[in-house]
């Protein structure tokens, strides 16, 4: 099931499961999603799902509605797309299920090519295109004051500790509680133990957990998100 994650200032507000075909977002409290701030129309735009796509739509709103930095009338949307109305933000994330599928479809689909086509393809087979590299990056959303931390080291230590690169206060937090762990396929936490509790998406964890992009992370007292973005960005 796809949802639609509301932030603010870099803290998330609250996530919104798709659980119908249509869903509405604006000012005003008939909507799905209520963005209380006068930047945001009454009914300001509407995400619908169609088949195995999700489309929003720009209802004609004051301020416009903006994917990944581009304003819209009506768009597609893609997992882990970034949708700005007025001063909010909204991620969208895509169930396992249907990210496979949405790749299924676009292996399955055959394209066919004119003479002169193939011919400007070969022309560039020597251009590689070069997919970024990812990096992963913790925002916390328990209102402290830590903000955001790349996560770009093979191994991140949560915990107490002077050397650790995430340091937690508080009296029971042992010197290492995690660690996250920087590998070829991704990023995972290990929990080290010990009375403070590690959980990922309110799951206790105690083996490493691979982690993906929104998921909610739990130290002890304190709370943050997980997510990836290009390295290039300056985020």
């Amino acid at each position: 099931m796809a949802r639609v994650i509301l932030a603010f200032n870099k803290k998330v507000i609250k996530e919104y499961p798709f659980v119908k075909e249509s869903m509405a977002i604006g000012r005003d409290d008939r909507n799905d999603i209520v963005i209380d701030n006068l930047a945001v129309s009454s009914l300001h735009a509407r995400i619908d799902k169609t088949g195995d796509n999700y489309i929003i739509t720009d209802l004609q709103s004051t301020n416009g509605t903006f994917v990944n930095n581009k304003q819209i009338t009506s768009h597609k949307l893609q997992h882990k797309d970034k949708i700005i109305i007025g001063k909010h933000l909204l991620f969208f994330a895509m169930s396992k299920e249907e990210q496979a599928k949405v790749k299924k479809e676009a292996l399955d689909k055959t394209m066919i090519l004119d003479t002169s086509k193939q011919k400007e393809l070969l022309a560039k087979r020597a251009d590689k295109v070069v997919e970024k590299e990812k990096i992963g990056v913790i925002s916390f959303i328990d209102g402290s004051s830590e903000g955001e931390i790349k996560l770009g080291k093979k191994l991140t230590k949560i915990g107490k500790a002077e050397t650790s690169e995430i340091k937690l206060s508080g009296l029971f937090m042992p010197p290492t509680a995690a660690t996250i762990s920087r590998r070829p396929n991704g990023y995972a936490i290990t929990s080290a133990g010990g009375r403070t509790k590690v959980k990922v998406n309110d799951e206790v964890i105690k083996e490493s957990h691979f982690l993906k992009d929104f998921d909610t992370i739990e130290v002890g007292s304190y709370k943050f998100q997980f997510y990836t973005i290009d390295s290039g960005d300056k985020k």
